[in-house]
C-alpha cells in the first residue's frame, strides 16, 4: 500500500519535471533573436522610446502576465492591435505590417509558457567591462550617499520642470515684439520671463541628466541618439539663455547703443524659441514615439477605421502551425 503510494509521487513529480523542462520555446534560443532585430533599435539601452526597453525583465513584466496571453498589454495593445499609431513595431521597408506571423507565434507561446526573460548580453572583449551606469543600477540603495541620493531624486521632477522655460522663454519673444507697439510695459515683462526662464532651462538641464542616470542613459554624446541630441541641445539654450540676460539689461535700463543692445535681444530671443521648438519637439519623440504627430494625424483623418471582419488571423494559424510541429520533436 505504502510502497504504491510512495511510487505514484515519485512518478507524478517525474512527470511534472518533464513537463516543466520541455518548454517549446527557450527565450535565448527563440524570442531574444527576434526582439533583437525588430525592438531592440528602438527599444534598447542606446535608445529607449517611451522610456521602455525589451532587454529589461522589469520593464517587460510590467506589460506581461505571464500564462495569461489575453491580460498581457504587450500582446494586446502592441503586437496585434489593429490601430496603426499603437501596433509595435512600426511598420518598415522590408516588413509592411510589422512582425511576422512566425515571430508573432513564438512571441505567443513564449508568454503562453511563463514569459521567462534571461536576457544574454555578449562580451566581444571577453571582459567584464561594467559601465557607470550599469554599475549605479547594481549598487545598493544603502550604499549611496545621501547627497547622491538627492541628485537622483530631483531628476524625477524633470518631465514637468521641462513646462516652466518652454512657456516663459516663448512668451518671452512675444512681450518683446509686442513692447514695439505697446510700450515699455511689455519689454520689462519680457525681461523677466527671460531670466527666469533661464533660470528654468539651468534648473530643467540638471535634472535632465540625473533623470538620464535613472532611465539607465550614460554620460555620451552621438549624432545619431535623440536623447543625445535633445539632452545637449537642451544645454545650449540654457547656456544662451543666461548670455542674453546682460544684453536684455542693457536694453531694458537704456542708454547708448539702446538700438543695438535691442536688436541684439530680438535676434538672441528668435534664436531661443526656436531652440525651445526644437528641444520641446525632441522631447514628444522621446515620450511619445517619432512621427507621433503624422501617426495619430493619418490614424484619424486618413485611415479607414471600418473593424475588420472576425476571421482566424494569421497569427493564430501560425501558432497552431508551430504547436503541431513542435510537440511531436518534444516528446521524442
Amino acid at each position: 500500500m505504502y510502497v504504491r503510494i510512495l511510487l505514484g509521487i515519485t512518478l507524478s513529480l517525474t512527470i511534472s519535471s518533464i513537463v516543466c523542462a520541455e518548454k517549446l520555446v527557450d527565450f535565448r534560443r527563440d524570442v531574444q533573436p527576434v526582439l533583437e532585430v525588430r525592438c531592440l533599435s528602438c527599444h534598447g539601452p542606446d535608445k529607449a522610446k517611451n522610456d521602455f526597453r525589451v532587454d529589461d525583465p522589469d520593464m517587460m513584466g510590467d506589460y506581461i502576465e505571464p500564462g495569461d496571453l489575453e491580460s498581457s498589454s504587450l500582446w494586446t495593445d502592441y503586437l496585434i492591435t489593429d490601430d496603426p499609431s499603437l501596433k509595435m513595431p512600426p511598420a518598415s521597408d522590408t516588413h509592411h505590417e510589422g512582425m511576422t506571423a512566425a515571430e508573432l507565434a513564438t512571441i505567443k507561446l513564449w508568454i503562453e509558457e511563463g514569459a521567462d526573460h534571461d536576457w544574454f548580453t555578449p562580451d566581444p572583449a571577453g571582459e567584464s567591462e561594467t559601465t557607470d551606469v550599469a554599475a549605479e543600477a547594481t549598487t545598493p540603495v544603502s550604499e549611496l550617499s545621501t547627497p547622491y541620493k538627492v541628485w537622483l531624486f530631483q531628476g524625477l521632477f524633470h518631465p514637468a520642470m521641462t513646462h516652466l522655460p518652454v512657456g516663459l522663454l516663448s512668451i518671452s519673444l512675444v512681450f518683446l515684439v509686442l513692447s514695439v507697439f505697446a510700450g515699455k510695459s511689455f519689454e520689462s515683462a519680457a525681461f523677466h520671463c527671460l531670466w527666469v526662464g533661464a533660470l528654468g532651462a539651468v534648473m530643467a538641464c540638471v535634472s535632465g541628466w540625473s533623470y538620464a542616470i535613472h532611465e539607465g542613459y550614460g554620460m555620451s554624446f552621438s549624432f545619431s541618439s535623440d536623447i543625445d541630441r535633445h539632452r545637449w541641445l537642451g544645454v545650449i539654450l540654457a547656456a544662451g539663455s543666461l548670455a542674453l540676460i546682460p544684453i536684455a539689461y542693457q536694453a531694458v535700463k537704456g542708454g547708448t547703443g539702446n538700438a543695438k543692445m535691442k536688436t541684439g535681444w530680438f535676434l538672441g530671443a528668435l534664436v531661443v524659441a526656436m531652440c525651445v521648438s526644437i528641444v520641446g519637439f525632441q522631447g514628444g519623440e522621446l515620450v511619445y514615439g517619432e512621427g507621433h504627430y503624422e501617426k495619430e494625424f493619418n490614424h484619424l483623418f486618413l485611415t479607414d477605421n471600418t473593424p475588420p471582419t472576425p476571421e482566424a488571423t494569421d497569427v493564430e494559424a501560425a501558432a497552431v502551425e508551430v504547436e503541431e510541429v513542435a510537440e511531436p520533436e518534444a516528446s521524442q
